[in-house]
């Protein structure tokens, strides 16, 4: 086994480990289901390292002879490799197309999931923590797992000979999957670049809207100075006319009490005029009653200068009634 290499965050180690697991468990080891089981990793990182766990796989069952390494491999345990690594490699495409278009996507998002992603990492590392446990427990059951595979892979080496004469045929399906992989690699090297540029792209669209905002709030906190002072401006402005208007009010409000007063003694003047007029009338009344003929004997006519001797007789006993 190579030493394990540190890549990106993940170790061979890893890789080798999640695929033992799955092999435990009755699966195929591909690398969307290497990812699930380690928890992280990009398909570029798992697929060199479980291709390496894929090249190590005969030897470290035992099945594997150095002396004479294609002749002595069965048929059915190299169409079997071929078959797992070439659904390897479509499910590594298919995975990588997906995560290319999720990074697309992520790249609008990766603020608002900065946190869930702290949060999302604490809870991995929790999984890794049973996920160890867990492959502790299935490293055991792979080496019964393993003798029975030997078992199996005897049985299949038996069959592989009557097989022997469509090696060649299937080297040459080898080479042009080969040539196919190394296209596809290309391929999404150039998507990946091609994916690093509109990621600097809308990071420099970030950094010129950021710019703007701030130039934005810079101007909104003038304008905010400017309608402060304005404001206390007006406040001052209403502040004089309020004191010209409490003024105002005060002068109003003493013409007011003068005027009342005034009125006031208008009224009681009013009333004791009233009072006197009152007066005057019952002494007139009075007055005639007293200057009225007696029944048994009549008086003279009056002469017309009576009227105002009677006037002047009502005016002096006005003059005598007391004032109130």
């Amino acid at each position: 086994m190579n030493p394990p290499k540190v890549t990106r965050g993940v170790q061979e180690a890893d890789v080798w480990a999640a695929a033992d697991a799955l092999l435990a468990q009755g699966l195929r080891p591909t690398i969307e289901r290497v990812r699930q089981q380690i928890g992280r990793g990009s398909p570029n990182t798992v697929s060199p390292m479980l291709e390496s766990w894929f090249a190590t796989l005969g030897q470290r069952l035992g099945v594997a002879q150095s002396d004479n390494p294609q002749g002595s491999v069965p048929e059915n345990v190299l169409r079997l490799a071929q078959e797992l690594w070439s659904s390897a490699t479509q499910e590594a495409v298919a995975a990588a197309q997906k995560t290319l278009e999720e990074r697309e996507a992520a790249l609008q998002a990766s603020r608002l999931s900065h946190e869930a992603d702290l949060e999302h990492m604490a809870q991995r590392e929790k999984a890794l923590h049973q996920q160890k446990q867990a492959m502790d427990e299935a490293m055991k059951l792979a080496q019964g797992q393993a003798q029975e595979l030997s078992r199996r892979l005897d049985e299949m080496q038996q069959l592989a000979q009557d097989r022997e004469s469509q090696l060649g045929s299937l080297r040459a399906e080898i080479a042009a999957q080969a040539k196919a992989r190394e296209i596809e690699r290309k391929e999404h090297s150039e998507e990946l670049q091609a994916a690093a540029q509109e990621r600097q792209r809308l990071a420099e669209q970030f950094a010129g809207n950021e710019r703007r905002m701030l130039t934005d709030l810079d101007r909104a906190r003038q304008e905010v100075t400017s309608a402060k002072k304005a404001q206390a401006e007006q406040e001052r402005k209403s502040e004089a006319r309020l004191g010209e208007w409490q003024t105002r009010q005060q002068h109003l409000e003493e013409e007011l009490l003068q005027a009342r007063t005034q009125l006031l003694g208008a009224q009681q003047a009013a009333q004791a005029a009233q009072e006197r007029v009152t007066d005057l009338k019952a002494l007139l009344l009075a007055t005639q009653s007293a200057s009225a003929p007696a029944p048994a004997a009549a008086k003279p006519p009056l002469r017309s200068g009576s009227p105002s001797l009677q006037r002047r007789a009502l005016s002096q006993r006005a003059r005598n009634l007391p004032r109130k």
